[in-house]
Formats: structure tokens, sequence, C-alpha cells
């Protein structure tokens, strides 16, 4: 498995939002190649804890949809949103993003 920073690296959200996170896979995938088997997870970075996310993520083409809601979130935490796909059989990558949650 391999990881690939995504641009921006952080994102700040409010407990008040809900917001669908896009990520494109395009420049991942060479030809042949395609989104599957596709995973997320939301962690949070002080206790490790896991967040239930509500929706399953989408997938349209070779981008990645995740719904985060925010009342989920607690103020003044960062968590990491890590999105995994497979592009081909021996080829898995993760996008990961942190989420900072202001006060």
């Amino acid at each position: 498995m391999s990881s690939v920073d995504v641009t921006p690296a952080s994102f700040s959200m409010l407990t008040t939002e809900t917001l669908p996170l896009a990520f494109d896979a395009s420049t991942l995938l060479a030809d042949g190649e395609s989104v599957s088997d596709v995973s997320v997870t939301l962690v949070s970075l002080g206790d490790a804890s896991t967040v239930d996310l509500a929706d399953d993520p989408s997938v349209a083409g070779n981008v990645i949809t995740q719904v985060v809601d925010g009342s989920q979130l607690s103020p003044d935490q960062r968590y990491r949103l890590a999105v995994t796909f497979q592009a081909a059989t021996d080829k898995v990558w993760t996008l990961p993003l942190v989420i900072t949650v202001p006060f």
C-alpha cells in the first residue's frame, strides 16, 4: 500500500458543517486501472478513536467522495481522514487528509 500526499494536506472544518470531500485519483491510475474497493476511515489524532461516518463513500469515475458530518467531531481536535482504494491487483493507494476543528 502506498500513501500519497493530498493538496491541501489539511482542512479546517466547523462542527456545524456537513461537507462532501472529494478526491480525484486520475493521476494515480495507469492505463486500464480504475478505482475499486474503496474504504474510508476517520480517526481522532488525539486519542486514536474512530469516528463513525454516516455515509459510505461514493465513486464517480475516478473521483471518490466522502461526506463528513462536523457534528460528529469535537472542537479543538484534529482528525485523519484516510481514503484507501485499489487501482489494480497489487496496487493500493491511501490518500490522507488532516481535518482540523477549531473552537
